[in-house]
């Protein structure tokens, strides 16, 4: 009997009678991310946390919806990951988390490397993507959304500008290939109705494989060219995408009540409830960084509202 895709066998790893998660969620500190180690050596620090999320029925509704629960510190709920790799005295900048098969990945959108996480806080390098088509600079690609489909992980960047309109397809023994998507990131705005000025950014998206349709929950979502004052405070979208696989039929989708400085970085969905997502939406404010945490299925319902988990950024979240 044939082995199931990957994508597959990361949404069947629970049943439905599932209550209790595990998530794990990392951070993306930016500059803050510097550190110097006890040796004098300069090097680069994310923080890796878990958390408990539990699935629950209001006895009064019968609705289901959703309870975080933060693992301390010092029962083993976070951990710091250092790396010696930087691009322009920037490194660990960790956008996205996917458990890509038996391995938890995750993608720092600085440097462009792809490294695995092993016992909680290993890294350890194994790809080093580049961008647009991985030909054309010596830079990193701005890896900023990552999922699977089939055996083969998709990575993608915001979609901003003809660059970040490329993705990156790894396969299961980190074979690469680049693809421009500009067509479907053209679509996404012609869906949004952003026209010729406007712009989307793209941090967060899934592919569907029992639906065979993908999801994207735009970051930012402007009518008007970027601005960086305007854009931080303004621009946070509460906009699903649900695209078919060629972005040739695409619908959208309102998720509660718009937060215009909160905007989606990360989501995932539930292992075993494959029309319930977890997400996290991220605050940038100059200095001021927040990281919230909330739960939605697919008809459009919220089933937990927005929960500080921290006054620092996060943007990959991933269910073990």
């Amino acid at each position: 009997m044939a082995e199931k895709p990957l994508d597959i066998q990361r949404l069947e790893r629970y049943s439905s009678m599932q209550t209790e998660y595990t998530l794990a969620i990392i951070t993306d500190e930016d500059h803050a991310s510097e550190v110097e180690l006890e040796d004098g050596q300069t090097a680069w620090k994310s923080t890796l946390r878990f958390d408990k999320l539990y699935r629950e029925i209001d006895p009064d509704t019968g609705k289901a919806f959703y309870r975080l629960e933060e693992i301390p510190e010092e029962q083993g709920g976070e951990h710091h990951l250092i790396s010696l790799i930087a691009e322009g005295g920037r490194g660990a900048e960790f956008s996205e988390l996917v458990q890509f098969g038996e391995r938890l990945v995750t993608f720092d959108d600085r440097t462009g490397l792809v490294c695995e996480i092993r016992n909680d806080n290993q890294l350890v390098p194994r790809h080093i993507l580049m961008t647009g088509s991985g030909d054309e600079k010596f830079k990193g690609f701005k890896s900023e959304w990552a999922t699977l489909k089939g055996d083969e992980m998709i990575v993608g960047s915001h979609g901003k500008n003809a660059k970040e309109e490329w993705i990156k397809v790894l396969s299961r023994n980190y074979g690469l290939e680049s693809i421009n998507w500009h067509n479907h990131y053209q679509r996404i705005r012609d869906a949004l109705n952003v026209g010729d000025q406007g712009y989307v950014t793209h941090e967060a998206a899934e592919w569907h494989p029992y639906r065979n349709c993908w999801l994207f929950f735009p970051r930012k979502i402007s009518q008007t060219p970027f601005e960086e004052a305007i854009d931080e405070k303004e621009r946070g979208g509460n906009t699903l995408i649900i695209a078919n696989a060629d972005f040739t039929d695409i619908k959208t989708l309102e998720i509660g009540q718009r937060m215009p400085e909160r905007g989606v970085s990360s989501f995932k969905l539930i292992p075993g409830r494959t029309d319930e997502c977890i997400g996290l939406k991220s605050v940038e404010i100059g200095d001021r960084t927040e990281t919230y945490l909330f739960c939605f299925d697919l008809e459009g319902n919220v089933l937990q509202d927005d929960t500080l988990i921290g006054r620092y950024k996060c943007e990959g979240v991933e269910i073990l």
